[in-house]
Order: C-alpha cells, then sequence, then structure tokens
C-alpha cells in the first residue's frame, strides 16, 4: 500500500530539541527536511575508519586466531588501528617487494662488504663497476681485458671491472650497488618479520567484526541524528528551532503522541510545486515480499498503485512456468527448510528471501503436477500420476473434441497414423499415434497437443497480465477498457480464421468456433472504436491517432510470453536428453551424467526463472501501469543490527 504523505512544520523550544530528535529517531517515521537548505554534513573520520576497518578484517575473518585484544573495548580506536596496521602492512609488503627484487638484481655478484669495497677504490685507486651483457651477445662480442666474468644467471653474463676511472662499455648495463647482498639480506627478514608480526596481529583482531559492526550502526545513527538537528533553523535566534518534516498519513497521530508532553508543536503546511514528494510504501506479510521485488527495478511514484502483491503472484507463476517441472520444485522446497531450519533467528530481509524461496518451489510444484513434468521423465497416458494433471485434462478434451469433430486436425493425425480410426476414447486416441524409438515409446500427438497447449497457456497468460495492467491504470488512460477487449478479440478470432485452429475456448466448449470467430470480430472492432474515442476525450485528436499505433507494441508484448512456453519447452527437454544420454552408460557413469546434467538444467532454470519472471512484470506489466521514478521515504530511524 502506497500511503499518502503529509507535511508539517515543526517548532519548540531550543532546549528540548536534542530531546525531541531522539525521540523522533526512535519513533522512526519522520523524514526531516530542511528549511534554509544547508550544506549537509560529511560523513564523520570516524565512520569511514570502520567502513574501512570492517572491509580490511573481512580479508582475514575465518583465519586462525588468538585472542581478543583489550582494544575492542572501543570501536572507534579499534578502527584506527586496524587502518593503521594495514596502511603500515602495506609499506613493509612494497618494501618487502623491493628488497626481493633488488637481491635478485646483485645476487650473481655474491656477499661482500661494502666498506672494503669503499677502501679498495681508496687505497688502490681504482674504481669497481658492475655490468651486465645478454649472454648471446658476450659470445659474439671480445671482452676486454678489464673485465671479470663472475657469472651466468637468467640469459645475463655478470661481470666486474676494476679501473682507474669510469667506463662505459658497448652493449653493457651498467648495475649500481649501493646496499651488499648480506645487508639487503638482514633488512629483508626485518622486514619480513614485521609482517608476520602484523598479520598476526590482524588475525587477532578479525574476531571483533562483528564489534565493529555494531559500532558502525551506532555512529551512523549519531551521524543520522546530527544531520538532522543541522538541518534545523533558528528563527527568533537561540529560543526556538524550526524544521519542516513528511509524515505518512497514517502516522499523524503518532506525531501528536511524539510532541505530547514536550514544548514543540506542529502545524501542517501546504506542498509546494517544487517538492519531490516521497513514496511511503507499507506492506505486511506476503505483499512485503513483493515489496522486496519491486525494489529491484524502481521505486513507484506517489501517483502509482501498489504493485507489491501483483508482481509477487504473478513473478511466481512465471518462475513455476519456466521450471516447469515438479521434481526441482521439491529440491527448492528441501532448500527452502533448510535454510529456515539453519537460521531460525534470522529476521528482515532475509527471512522474506526464505519465505519468497518456499512460496516459488511450491508454486513449481503445483504447476510441475499440473503439466506431468518431473525430472524429465516419460508419463504414459494411463499413468495414476496423470488424474491429478490439469494439462492432462485439458489434452484429453482436445483429443475427444478432434475424434468428435474429425476437422482438419484430425485429418492430418489420420493420415499418418490411421490406426486412430478404430479408437475409443482419448487414452487410446493416444496410445495409437505413438510410435517406438530405441525400446521407448514416443507419444507423439501427446506430446504435439501438450505443447500447443502450454503455448496457448502462455500467450493466455500475456492476455490477462496485460488486461489486469490496463485495468489498474483506467483512471490514467481510459483507453485501456477498448484494449482489453482488442486482446480478448484477437483470442477469439485469430486462430479461428488466420490459423484455422481450435482454441481451449473451443475444444472446452465453452465456445463455438463460429461463435468465437463472430464475438472475435466485434469486440476488436468495437476495442478499437473504444480506444479511438476514449483517447480523445482524454487527450484530443492527435493523442488518439497516436494511441492507435500501440496496437503493434501490445501485440509484441503478448508475443512476448511466449519465453513462458518456449523456457519451460527447453528445461524438459534438457532435462529428458540428460536421462536418456545418462540410459545408455552404466549406472555409476550414468548416474553421475544424470546428476550434473540434472544441476546444470536446475541453474539454468532457475536464472531464466528468475531473470524473466521479473522481466515481464517490469517491462511489460509496468509499461501500461506503472509511472515509476519515485523517491523512498526515508525517515530518520534507529538503525538495529541485524541478526
Amino acid at each position: 500500500m502506497i500511503v499518502d504523505m503529509h507535511k508539517y512544520l515543526i517548532y519548540g523550544a531550543k532546549d528540548q530539541m536534542d530531546r525531541f530528535f531522539s525521540l523522533a529517531q526512535r519513533a522512526g517515521f519522520l523524514e526531516f527536511i530542511g528549511i534554509w537548505h544547508k550544506k549537509a554534513l560529511e560523513v564523520p573520520q570516524s565512520v569511514k575508519n570502520i567502513l574501512s576497518a570492517i572491509k580490511i578484517l573481512r580479508m582475514w575473518e575465518g583465519a586462525e586466531h588468538g585472542i581478543e585484544l583489550a582494544v575492542a573495548s572501543n570501536p572507534v580506536a579499534l578502527a584506527e588501528r586496524v587502518v593503521q596496521l594495514n596502511m603500515a602492512l602495506e609499506r613493509h609488503l612494497e618494501d618487502q617487494r623491493v628488497l626481493t627484487t633488488e637481491i635478485a638484481r646483485i645476487a650473481p655478484f655474491g656477499d661482500f662488504s661494502k666498506q672494503d669495497a669503499v677502501q679498495l677504490e681508496k687505497e688502490g685507486r681504482r674504481i669497481l663497476q658492475f655490468f651486465c651483457l645478454k649472454s648471446d651477445l658476450a659470445n659474439d662480442l671480445a671482452t676486454p681485458p678489464e673485465l671479470l666474468w663472475v657469472a651466468t644467471e637468467y640469459d645475463l653474463d655478470y661481470y666486474v671491472a676494476i679501473n682507474e676511472e669510469k667506463k662505459q662499455y658497448p652493449h653493457m648495463i651498467e648495475i649500481q650497488i649501493s646496499r651488499p647482498l648480506g645487508e639487503l639480506r638482514v633488512h629483508l627478514h626485518e622486514v619480513q618479520s614485521r609482517i608476520a608480526g602484523m598479520e598476526a596481529e590482524l588475525k587477532c583482531l578479525a574476531i571483533n567484526l562483528s564489534f565493529l559492526q555494531e559500532g558502525l550502526i551506532d555512529c551512523l545513527n549519531d551521524h543520522h541524528l546530527d544531520s538532522a538537528k543541522h538541518d534545523a533553523c533558528y528563527p527568533m535566534g537561540n529560543a526556538v528551532f524550526a524544521i519542516e518534516a513528511w509524515v505518512p498519513a497514517t502516522r499523524v497521530k503518532g506525531l501528536m503522541g511524539l510532541l505530547s508532553g514536550l514544548p514543540v508543536y506542529c502545524e501542517p503546511i501546504a506542498i509546494e510545486p517544487k517538492d519531490i514528494i516521497p513514496t511511503c510504501m507499507e506492506n505486511t506479510g506476503p505483499a512485503k515480499i513483493g515489496e522486496d521485488l519491486v525494489h529491484i527495478y524502481d521505486a513507484p511514484s506517489i501517483h502509482d498503485k501498489d504493485p507489491s502483491a501483483w508482481v509477487l503472484v504473478f513473478f511466481s507463476i512465471f518462475f513455476a512456468m519456466i521450471v516447469s517441472d515438479a521434481g526441482y520444485g521439491l529440491i527448492f522446497l528441501a532448500l527452502g527448510l533448510f535454510l529456515k531450519w539453519k537460521f531460525p533467528r534470522i529476521s528482515g530481509k532475509g527471512k522474506r528471501l526464505i519465505k519468497l524461496s518456499l512460496i516459488l518451489a511450491s508454486a513449481s510444484i503445483i504447476w510441475g503436477i499440473a503439466t506431468s513434468n518431473v525430472f524429465g521423465l516419460e508419463i504414459p497416458p494411463d499413468s495414476f500420476f496423470r488424474k491429478f494433471s490439469v494439462m492432462d485434462y485439458l489434452v484429453r478434451h482436445k483429443a475427444e473434441y478432434v475424434m468428435q469433430t474429425k476437422d482438419s486436425n484430425y485429418q492430418e493425425i489420420l493420415h499418418r497414423f490411421p490406426q486412430i480410426s478404430s479408437a475409443q476414447d482419448a487414452e487410446d486416441f493416444f496410445e495409437k499415434a505413438s510410435t517406438m524409438q530405441n525400446g521407448v515409446r514416443k507419444y507423439v500427438v501427446l506430446d504435439s497437443f501438450t505443447d500447443n497447449i502450454m503455448m496457448e497457456v502462455a500467450l493466455l497468460m500475456g492476455i490477462i497480465h496485460l488486461s489486469l495492467s490496463f485495468a489498474r491504470s483506467l483512471k490514467r488512460s481510459w483507453s485501456g477498457i477498448g484494449w482489453i477487449a482488442v486482446m480478448i478479440g484477437g483470442y477469439l478470432f485469430l486462430p479461428v480464421t488466420i490459423l484455422k485452429t481450435v482454441t481451449i475456448a473451443n475444444f472446452m466448449g465453452w465456445v463455438s468456433p463460429l461463435m468465437a470467430e463472430r464475438w472475435g470480430l466485434w469486440l476488436l472492432a468495437l476495442g478499437f472504436v473504444i480506444v479511438i474515442i476514449a483517447a480523445m476525450i482524454q487527450h484530443g485528436l492527435k493523442s488518439a491517432l497516436g494511441e492507435v499505433m500501440h496496437v503493434t507494441k501490445i501485440f509484441g508484448d503478448i508475443l512476448s510470453y511466449l519465453r513462458l512456453y518456449a523456457l519451460g519447452l527447453a528445461g524438459v527437454l534438457m532435462a529428458s536428453t540428460f536421462n536418456e544420454l545418462g540410459g545408455h552408460f552404466g549406472l555409476f557413469i550414468g548416474c553421475f551424467i544424470i546428476f550434473i546434467g540434472h544441476l546444470a538444467n536446475l541453474c539454468l532454470c532457475t536464472m531464466g526463472g528468475m531473470i524473466h519472471g521479473l522481466r515481464l512484470n517490469f517491462l511489460e506489466w509496468y509499461h501500461f501501469c506503472f509511472e515509476g521514478g519515485g523517491r523512498l521515504f526515508n525517515p530518520l530511524q534507529m538503525k538495529r543490527p541485524k541478526i
């Protein structure tokens, strides 16, 4: 439910301001508006430090650690220590990298005393120089006699030159040695010891991660409270404070109760055209789960009707139609029950997510039973399981209708399977219209009828879904009633006249093909007339002409619901294929293939159900009944740790 918002001016004695804002934060239903539009307060450094510390310690979470340190009594001090420690660790890691690189660079010259080298240069009046040269070039060049070969490593030859003055040699690179190898190794050992100590301390501090998270919440609560106070103005010096606030219509009485006993008062004020009114959504139960889904895409505007319950219902249906397997639904159900048992104290979005998984699992099981799909197994027409199948009920009625009317569809089947002429009932009809492939009976006509009905159900679901979308927005667009008539008329008229086939409404006896053709044509014509007249009355002639052009958009949107049939069929075929593939191998390999195949198919079906189930709501359905672009109501409230 989207609640209307009221705007109030709140004012009172300044010495009571701190108490009022503290009570307002605990109440959690006031979104304050700064009257003078002051510059927002910056996030305190303590909050930034705690956020950084949490990010750092998460990398060390779960590592072997020691006892809790005493500094953990203060989250701000702990965060500062973690940040400083991490900065020092990064510096030492960089030092370790530089030292390792330097050691590798001068290692071929071995360890020597820098003081001895300096003394040799001073007393012998000679200069020591170090060079390297590519080994392939060293074989082709004549080495000067004053160059002493030292070693060869990594395709490089290393030399030492002793001369009276500095020299440069062609193709050689001089190596400067500021510190000898031994000194570098000692320094590296010291750096590595410091790194080990810092890492050990971070491992110890990692056990305080939850403590830091609680401290972050406390700091954020203080910051939000200070920000709200910062927005207040003081029209009479330091005697009175004043501030504006958005209040949901359902919480106006709560505001009066909040102010009772305080020298603080409120007055309703007019909402100005420049004000951006926040959208306040108040839902409970299953509708709250739908609200979580709505927030994935966009926030409703204040002019929208709350789509939460509708999105949840149709998302569950679409997800079930795409998964289209009772066996997979049982797996979802088992997972949902396990999560509910594993996290008995979970609350908020986590709890609603588990409930959503149970809803989707139940919908998948119901749809899988209704369509006789369990792990892609081929279920024969005489199976007891089909007695509970709605799809089997529809398929049998279609077979009986075809056998009774002897229409063109029957003639095509008769041409391929002449033996159906003696069929006594639908079960016998499907049995005689079957073939044997690799020792497995394939019910060709039964599968064909099932696919056709599933495709029609997907299109019907699109018509129903879009019709509800138009119905929800009739106040905003009167032409919606005409488009509903056009969609129903198209369903009745087009299959009979264009496709030369029968629909569920025909073979179930609800309306004959002849009447469907007549009523469908009338509804199509009447619908277009209503669209033009309603759009002309409401928005003018130009809008009416543009409204008629929406027919291609609506037709394309209805066809978009065929993805429900296509994805469901793909999942069933993949499951059946893996079953057949596993049957060609031995018990162990065959079971492995079936398990891996169904696991991959389950993941694909789940992703398809989530993505396309939401997409049909957020794009096709939202297009005709959802304005969006709203700003969610964000009251000052006390944040609490998640359980």
